[in-house]
């Protein structure tokens, strides 16, 4: 295979793959991130399967391979089958099993896909690495499995790239001065973290909360009265800081730093597929202004409205550029750690959105449920992936076992649960 067909990280797929160089230097099996479906009913297999051939016909890159040349990562494309694999569960807690299992191997493939054949109907789980393509993108991936017009679905550039394309040096050293001025800010205070464990094997356990319709708008109405049109994302942030303060975090500090992305991604495109198209902000508040729901809330739009005003939202995408030129672990340094050498983030987080596919279903079967799951970095060792499937409200916490301990967890989503609901005192 020649340098001609090789495909180049843009700055977000080299950011996420230097976070899955640290969780695969700890032993675990690097950045992977998965969505399982459950079905009503036994989709078309055959033709699920043809549609992964298709896959890795439009878009090599489904099935590539990473390689280093020169100082840059790039997908070399193998040509290589993505096979359907299939299992078999006795029941629904089987199925749950299989799901951990799954995603506790060790995989050198980008992409796998699986299905979980149940008493009725079944799971289809996809596994894929995050350098490969962020959410939104495994959405799009999904549809175009689905799709009566796969021939609609096309990749493109790199949305971070054309973004940068358009601007002038000034704009983009100003945009990285404030972004690294965002980031010091960010690093000053010491984050409180679920656990202080460093090290030691780990196995990733899911614990999922659903939410029923009339809960799910409830928690909707919520996030509109205290967070306003700038989205639910800040409510469900808010809220978790607030469900571990009243628990107690384990590894106690100042206050609470929670890094989550925006998308570049226009609403409901099919393009691009591949790659990220992400950008990256922080969630911030100190621990006393945590107790007081109200201030909080305040707090956190306030915070909201300076970025959007600063610009804040895109100046980390000339700071990404700047860091595909960094070693991995240079790199994972400024990622991660704080000044005072502690771990930047006290959560890791995703509002993934809508992931509904309506009444045409996933090839034509109803999906059910939805899970989500993701790898992360040791500390924190705690995920939480935010979705909506046909306007239910899902949540699924992955998290590292033992460094998490199971107990406390199980508090801080029955807290979670009341503070998204306003069920405590204020």
């Amino acid at each position: 295979m020649t340098a001609a067909t090789s495909l180049l990280f843009n700055p977000a797929d080299y950011f996420t793959y230097v976070l899955d160089q640290e969780i695969r230097k700890a032993g675990m099996p690097g950045g992977y991130c998965g969505f399982a479906l459950q079905l009503a009913g036994k989709p078309d297999l055959d033709k699920l399967q043809q549609r992964l051939d298709l896959l890795v016909t439009k878009f090599p890159k489904a099935s590539a391979r990473i390689e280093r040349q020169g100082k840059r990562q790039v997908w070399i494309p193998t040509g290589q089958r993505i096979e359907l694999e299939r299992h078999q569960a006795k029941d629904d807690d089987d199925t749950g099993r299989l799901l951990v299992e799954i995603f506790n191997r060790h995989e050198s493939r980008p992409l796998t896909f699986h299905w979980i054949a149940g008493p009725t109907g079944g799971t289809l789980l996809l596994n894929w690495n995050h350098p490969l393509l962020d959410a939104r993108g495994a959405k799009i991936m999904l549809d175009f499995l689905t799709a009566e017009q796969p021939e609609r679905f096309e990749d493109s550039a790199s949305l971070i790239e054309t973004k940068l394309a358009q601007w002038s040096l000034w704009k983009k050293l100003k945009l990285l001065f404030k972004a690294k001025r965002h980031n010091d800010e960010a690093n000053r205070s010491d984050s409180c973290l679920p656990t202080s464990v460093e090290q030691g094997p780990q196995k990733l356990e899911l614990k999922t909360r659903n939410f029923d319709a009339e809960q799910s708008k409830r928690i909707a109405g919520l996030a509109l009265q205290h967070t306003g049109l700038a989205g639910r994302t800040l409510y469900y942030l808010g809220c978790f800081m607030r469900a571990m303060e009243r628990v107690g975090p384990p590894h106690a500090r100042t206050g609470y730093c929670i890094p989550y992305a925006f998308n570049l991604r226009r609403q409901n495109a099919p393009t691009p597929v591949f790659g990220n198209h992400v950008g990256c902000l922080f969630a911030r508040a100190p621990r006393e202004l945590v107790h007081d729901r109200k201030a909080l809330f305040v707090h956190l739009l306030k915070q909201h409205t300076q970025v959007v005003r600063d610009e804040l939202d895109l100046a980390y995408l000339p700071l990404m550029r700047l860091g595909q030129w960094l070693t991995p672990s240079r790199y994972a340094r400024f990622l991660r750690k704080q000044h005072s050498g502690n771990e930047l983030s006290s959560l890791w987080f995703s509002d993934i959105g809508d992931l509904s596919w309506g009444a045409k279903g996933f090839l034509g079967i109803p999906v059910t449920g939805l899970t989500m799951m993701c790898w992360m970095t040791l500390p924190p060792g705690l995920a939480l992936l935010v979705g909506q499937l046909d306007g239910k409200l899902s949540l699924s916490y992955s998290y590292l076992s033992p460094a998490i301990d199971d107990v406390w967890l199980d508090a801080v989503i029955a807290a979670m649960d009341d503070e998204l609901l306003e069920n405590s005192p204020r």
